[in-house]
């Protein structure tokens, strides 16, 4: 059996810290599916096993990344009207993905780490696999100024 994933409060408060009270996250109605996935970080533990992702969509990845260094929010819009995520903006949303290593830290018994960042159509077959787990929690995330996007957490 799989481990709980983090709570709503959990994300909303780590992204908080990160972006700014004005920050608000809710429970996704859909899940995040592999089709509108863009970035996938993959978490192993101290065997190399994965055991968790933290997946999202265009819009969360250039926001998340942009909004870190303070990238402005139209080139941020840029990129995902381009449907892309630029290297400046990956290697940023990189650290938030570092960071959010801390929402699996109550949720696993054992230490995890930041295995890889991605795009999915750089993903291993095992990510691309996992990307189905039913194990999973999809939230929307609103970063202030920037454009709204999803995440999903999953555990395998």
């Amino acid at each position: 059996m799989t481990s709980p994933l983090p709570t709503l409060d959990d994300v909303a408060g780590l992204f908080t810290m990160l972006f700014g009270t004005d920050t608000t996250c809710k429970p996704g109605k859909t899940p995040l599916l592999p089709d509108a996935c863009a970035i996938i970080a993959a978490y192993h533990d101290n065997t190399g096993a994965t055991k968790r992702l933290l997946t999202c969509d265009l819009p969360f990845a250039n926001s998340a990344g942009a909004a870190l260094s303070m990238i402005p929010p139209g080139a941020a819009n840029d990129a995902i009207k381009a449907g892309n995520v630029p290297d400046n903006i990956l290697a940023n949303l990189s650290e938030v993905m570092n960071i959010a290593v801390n929402l699996f830290a109550d949720n696993f018994d054992g230490r995890l780490e930041l295995a890889s960042v991605s795009r999915i159509g750089q993903v291993s077959p095992e990510a691309k696999a996992a990307l189905s787990s039913k194990e999973r929690v999809t939230i929307d995330v609103a970063i202030p100024r920037y454009a709204a996007g999803r995440v999903g957490l999953i555990s395998l």
